[in-house]
């Protein structure tokens, strides 16, 4: 049997006063809590208990001895109300009702319990009560008897004890097994001790920086991290809260040694972490390709075709492999015919030699090793003799630098610089495209503390991509060490889409996301059919701390033309001038458009789909003014939907401005009802928020009556991170919620679940309750004639965090049954989630996790070695998804799409489909077949009139002409869409 290892000290007080034991070891306070009836005053420091049950969203409360059943002792409180007492002793609960004739208490004895990452707690406890002193006293923490049939008596009415005990399943449990009518006063915990130290730190030195990472502790505890250099704490005093830091003040050629500790919710420090050593330091090559003979110029070596050795470091590979290819006898110098005072233009190498040729014709890409990291890489393509039968292509990593460059006598040579990262130890450059692209010279030089400069991670579409919509937009997903993108430098000039051609500059709009994390541009227009484009980014875009970014650039040709099943003739701009955040259309005949600020337009629908001048509804913002909510009057109104009765219920939120300070409990649930919908009555208050664009968004009334309600995560990716102001999950967020109306009684339902609320959506009769969970963000919600509810929404970018499996599981899992599978934290993922649409149903997962209820795994996991949808491909291979996932209600919007706004469209070629607004990627309407069994398919996009919005977020319809009314943020408008034709 194992034994437990704790200590006891207990003190018999002298009456009627009560002081606690000393410390037993250095401690840090964790909880106070004084048991005591509701009505009666706290005492100052403590938190009452006031006998209700346990709930996972307070972390503590009853539960019926030997079990884990909530069990409600509230009857068994009681306050003495003597005068001169500590107020801690005056009040109190019975954990054994012993007067069964008396007052009628809860018969049923019972054990409290407090939720707890595993360790070593203190734990001080006080019972007693005043005559008649009919009571036997035991209390027991954790199994370990504290206080043994203490029976009070005039000179000791009550006792206290302090034990230290381990804490390993999540919950600490007093109980009063052994005892007659115990009686618990109040109770206080702290922790002992400090964590555990981190485990498997790793250096990886670059050119002046190191880039550490190590295991992450579980997720309950520590809190986070602190990273020493040679004893000296480099990270600053606020914890990590990631398991990695890049150090960009380490210099060149200087070895530095590390450590790392993990520190507490208590600020306690753990032990540090085994030493890692690293010496930073700078990488530079430089290679002459030429014919075997010739020398290379000061400072390069000689590429002569040789195939690539592990040994040398560089050479030739077939493309797309790391194969070894000899490319040897395709080397030239055309000196000194050509009278090439450049050597390095002079010499090149054949990187694909038409056939018939003498040498080799099979095409090769060139490799070099060199450390992971990020490296300005310049190029030189061309021919100094004069053959000019060649068009030259050459990538670098994942870049374009020269694309389609053919030699003229003038100008024979074409010359490309990239700021390239290499992840897999090679830096790879091919002639995919072009048709006997010659290599002159290519230099490469590390970038100096890369780590902390902001860059594109991946394209959509890729460098190189053929078949691309020309009706799509183009979409970086980024690396940011420093916060977001600042929309005020993605302008013409910065972010540009041009011919491969001529050159020519394509009109089109530059934007982020809500959240900063994606650059896109979108063309004002469709592109051309199977056509070449370059996209560029350049080092005037910076991020929101001013640094700048990385240049990029990439080439991709497009596919054919839009079309469809339908088309719209778009009338642009039928309302214009408010930042016009939803649409819907109202009693009446009458468009009602929802605003970032609060407003409510109300526009009269003409005859001819255009709208008239606007009553402009102010309740929303009159009411936040009333009742001095922070940010008011603003309020951003996303949800709108009306009941039968003709009034307008809504959703609105703290206005995001852009800076990360949005109060976290802010969202609300309204309904406006009177005269001109004036009057504002709050219905649901206290709804989790992110620090940004997450918040509670739309809402739709569903068969039964109910509201459902979006509400939004306040991550990325389930764990904090910096990106999104390391703001953790709430309980109800990242959800769809179910609200009944009819549990509206006139007083706001408050359903804080955190932070001195204790609103538990478990709970029996609870007016709002989780109708589906892991829904990251979805913008819109709409009930289709097949029954099912349909939920748009946006997948994460790149680099967050996700949470890791406790060990053991804390007790809030068994709510759910759940027992695996055990997943590791994974720290600033590499891959994007795509976007998606979800046919919702009651009770199942949708991948976001949330620690709050026992949600762990980021979409479909990795369940195995090959690919699988919707897979994360940064967990292990064997990662299962949730086992309430739902997979086959998945449904695949669109990378970057953000997908928002959805209709059910009525009548015409149309009739039936799912319309799905595209924020971002595409910045258009897409289309999905809808089953009468729920299913999703034929996603469309491309349809003639549903492209070439600015940021659209929304769309209605007015189902009696078949018109489409679509908001544009980036434009600030409504744009009104008519069916052409009868067949639509």
């Amino acid at each position: 049997m194992r034994r437990l290892l704790w200590t006891v000290a207990a003190a018999a007080l002298v009456a009627p006063f009560a002081a606690a034991a000393p410390a037993q070891a250095a401690v840090t306070p964790v909880a106070r809590i004084n048991f005591q009836p509701a009505a009666a005053a706290v005492p100052a420091g403590y938190t009452a208990d006031t006998g209700l049950g346990y709930t996972a969203a307070r972390g503590s409360g009853w539960v019926a001895a030997g079990t884990q059943d909530p069990l409600d002792l509230s009857r068994n409180t009681r306050d003495r109300a003597r005068s001169g007492i500590d107020a801690r002793l005056n009040t109190l609960i019975h954990l054994q009702y012993g007067d069964v004739g008396g007052t009628g208490g809860v018969l049923t004895p019972g054990a409290w319990e407090y939720a707890l990452s595993p360790g070593s707690y203190q734990v001080t406890v006080s019972a007693g009560d005043q005559p008649a002193y009919d009571s036997a006293h035991t209390v027991r923490v954790e199994g370990v008897t504290a206080v043994s049939g203490f029976v009070s008596t005039a000179a000791a009415e009550f006792r206290t004890a302090t034990v230290t005990v381990p804490v390993s399943d999540g919950r600490l449990t007093v109980d009063a097994t052994g005892g007659t009518n115990t009686k618990l006063t109040y109770l206080e915990i702290a922790r002992v001790g400090a964590p555990a130290a981190p485990t498997g730190l790793t250096a990886r030195p670059g050119d002046s920086q190191v880039a550490l990472a190590w295991t992450a502790s579980p997720a309950a505890e520590p809190t986070g991290y602190r990273v020493y250099r040679s004893g000296t704490l480099l990270s600053g005093p606020a914890p990590l809260t990631s398991a990695a830091w890049l150090d960009t003040t380490a210099r060149n050629g200087t070895a530095y040694g590390y450590t790392v500790t993990a520190v507490d919710s208590a600020g306690t420090e753990s032990p540090p972490s085994a030493a890692v050593t690293a010496t930073p330091a700078a990488y530079a090559l430089k290679v002459n390709f030429s014919d075997a003979a010739t020398a290379p110029p000061t400072g390069y070596v000689r590429d002569s075709g040789d195939a690539f050795t592990t040994a040398r470091g560089y050479g030739w590979v077939q493309p797309g492999t790391t194969t070894p290819l000899s490319l040897a006898g395709n080397g030239r110098n055309r000196n000194p015919a050509a009278a090439q005072p450049d050597v390095r233009l002079a010499t090149l190498i054949h990187a694909q030699l038409p056939a018939g040729s003498t040498g080799v014709t099979t095409p090769g890409s060139w490799e070099a090793v060199m450390p992971a990291g990020t490296y300005t890489v310049t190029a030189a393509v061309g021919d100094a003799g004069t053959a000019v039968n060649s068009v030259h292509w050459l990538s670098v990593e994942d870049q374009n630098a020269v694309a389609a460059f053919t030699p003229t006598a003038s100008v024979r040579h074409a010359t490309a610089t990239r700021t390239v990262t290499v992840t897999d130890g090679r830096l790879t450059l091919s002639p995919a495209g072009g048709t006997n692209t010659k290599l002159n010279y290519v230099d490469v030089a590390s970038v100096p503390g890369a780590g902390a400069v902001p860059g594109v991670r991946t394209s959509t579409p890729a460098n190189g991509a053929t078949g691309v919509s020309p009706t799509g937009s183009v979409v970086e997903d980024l690396v940011l060490p420093n916060g977001g993108v600042d929309q005020a430098t993605l302008t013409s000039a910065t972010v540009t889409l041009t011919r491969v051609s001529d050159g020519v500059a394509v009109p089109a709009n530059a934007i982020t996301s809500g959240g900063g994390d994606v650059v896109n541009l979108s063309p004002t227009s469709a592109l051309a059919a199977n056509t070449g484009y370059r996209f560029s980014l350049t080092a005037g875009v910076r991020d929101v701390s001013g640094r700048a970014f990385t240049p990029y650039s990439i080439v991709f040709t497009t596919g054919t033309g839009p079309g469809g099943p339908a088309a719209f003739d778009k009338v642009v701009g039928v309302a214009t001038g408010a930042s016009f955040t939803t649409v819907v259309e109202g009693p009446g005949n009458q468009l009602y458009a929802g605003t970032l600020d609060g407003r409510i337009f109300r526009f009269p629908i003409n005859g001819d789909g255009t709208l008239g001048t606007a009553t402009i509804i102010t309740a929303v913002r009159d009411n936040a003014a009333a009742l001095g909510l922070p940010g008011a009057p603003a309020r951003t109104v996303i949800g709108m939907a009306f009941d039968p009765a003709g009034n307008l219920w809504v959703t609105d939120n703290y206005e995001f401005t852009g800076p990360l300070n949005v109060p976290e409990w802010s969202g609300r649930i309204g309904r406006l009802s009177g005269t001109n919908l004036g009057t504002y009555t709050p219905v649901v208050v206290n709804l989790p928020r992110s620090v940004k664009d997450h918040e509670t968004n739309s809402l739709a009334f569903g068969p039964d009556g109910a509201l459902y309600v979006s509400q939004g995560a306040n991550n990325a990716m389930g764990a904090p991170d910096s990106t999104w102001g390391n703001r953790s999950e709430q309980l109800l967020s990242a959800a769809v919620l179910r609200f009944d109306p009819a549990a509206f009684t006139g007083t706001p339902i408050n359903v804080k679940t955190a932070d001195g609320g204790s609103y538990n959506p478990y709970a029996a009769g609870a007016p709002v309750t989780l109708h589906a969970t892991g829904v990251r963000n979805a913008f819109d919600l709409v009930w289709h004639r097949n029954g099912h509810l349909y939920a748009p929404t946006n997948g994460s970018a790149a680099g967050g965090n996700t949470p890791a499996t406790p060990a053991p599981l804390p007790a809030s899992c068994a709510r759910r049954g759940y027992t695996g599978p055990a997943v590791p934290a994974l720290t600033s993922v590499p891959t994007a989630e795509t976007d998606y649409v979800f046919d919702v149903k009651a009770g199942r997962y949708y991948g976001h996790p949330n620690p709050q209820r026992c949600e762990w795994v980021l979409a479909g996991g990795n369940p195995t070695a090959g690919t699988d949808p919707f897979q994360v491909g940064a967990y292990p291979a064997g990662t299962a998804p949730d086992p309430n996932f739902d997979l086959a209600g998945t449904y695949d919007a669109g990378l970057h799409a953000s997908a928002n706004g959805v209709i059910e469209y009525r009548g015409g070629a149309l009739d039936g489909k799912l319309l799905v607004v595209r924020y971002s990627a595409g910045q258009d309407i897409e289309t999905f077949d809808v089953a009468a069994n729920g299913t999703l398919s034929n996603r469309t996009t491309g349809i003639t009139g549903l492209t070439g919005f600015s940021q659209p977020l929304d769309v209605t319809q007015d189902v009696s002409t078949g018109n489409l009314y679509v908001t544009e943020l980036g434009a600030r408008r409504i744009t009104l869409l008519k069916p052409v034709g009868a067949g639509t």
